[in-house]
């Protein structure tokens, strides 16, 4: 059988694609060929896609989710079969309900795999129903309960810790400010940025979080390391990635414990 052709909507922001797309390679199990990888289509669709923070905000008019149905007809167009997005804040429901309803109504053949979902699953099934978890993430996806999805019964109740409202403006600095910020400065990341990702993880660490949720595809770029101030760091790039390879061709999926 052959194995679908992975997409990803990337450049929102500028490495978050180019993660998404290390993070599938780093967990596929091959037999040491370039033949053996997984096919993978990255479009980074930046330039097509306002902010998702501005438009949440209110300070950007144009919703995200048609620059969004353009790249992925461009993916199904060019035979990917499976598609994510490397943004947690695309997933606000006021953007990925009307990207949905375009998605049905062109009868696109694409499936899209959802960041929020794969992360609830993840956390319930690593941690257990009702974990506390601290989640770090954008002014916007904060704003809009973003991961609000994760305290359903199905997903497993997972109590959510948000930071202060001090911290909260500290780590949405660390991603968007132009002098140090991750989406200016992301290869490498400013140290200023990471001590301030680092400071908001113990903040949580105090709040009595037991994990960590790194809910902005730019967080990972400064916190790489699994664990932090006692608590496991959890990547929803990493587990997207995980998710389509999954999907794709189970078999070639690493055990998470080798990584």
């Amino acid at each position: 059988m052959e194995i679908p052709i992975i997409g990803i909507v990337g450049g929102v922001g500028p490495y978050a694609g180019l993660d998404l797309n290390r993070k599938i390679f780093d967990n596929t199990l091959t037999d040491g060929t370039d033949q053996d990888h997984l096919e993978v289509i990255l479009f980074s669709a930046g330039k097509r896609v306002p902010d998702r923070t501005e438009y949440l905000l209110g300070r950007e008019d144009v919703n995200p989710a048609g620059g969004l149905f353009e790249a992925l007809c461009a993916l199904d167009a060019a035979g990917a079969a499976l598609a994510t997005i490397a943004c947690n804040t695309a997933y606000s429901e006021r953007i990925i309900s009307p990207l949905k309803e375009m998605i049905v109504k062109a009868g696109l053949k694409i499936k899209l795999v959802d960041m929020i979902e794969e992360t609830a699953c993840h956390i319930r099934d690593r941690f257990g129903s009702g974990a506390r978890a601290g989640l770090l993430a954008t002014r916007g996806t904060l704003a809009t309960g973003v991961y609000d999805r994760l305290c359903a019964e199905e997903l497993g109740r997972i109590e959510l810790v948000e930071p202060s409202a001090e911290i909260g403006k500290l780590v949405h600095r660390a991603i968007y400010d132009k002098k140090y910020g991750i989406k200016v400065f992301s290869n490498p990341v400013t140290d200023r940025a990471r001590a301030d990702c680092r400071t908001a993880v113990g903040h949580l660490a105090g709040r009595g979080a037991s994990l960590v949720i790194l809910g902005c595809t730019e967080l990972p770029l400064a916190l790489p390391q699994r664990s932090l101030e006692g608590v496991e760091l959890v990547d929803p790039t990493e587990i997207t990635a995980r998710a389509l390879i999954a999907l794709a061709a189970p078999e070639k999926l690493m055990p998470f414990a080798d990584r």
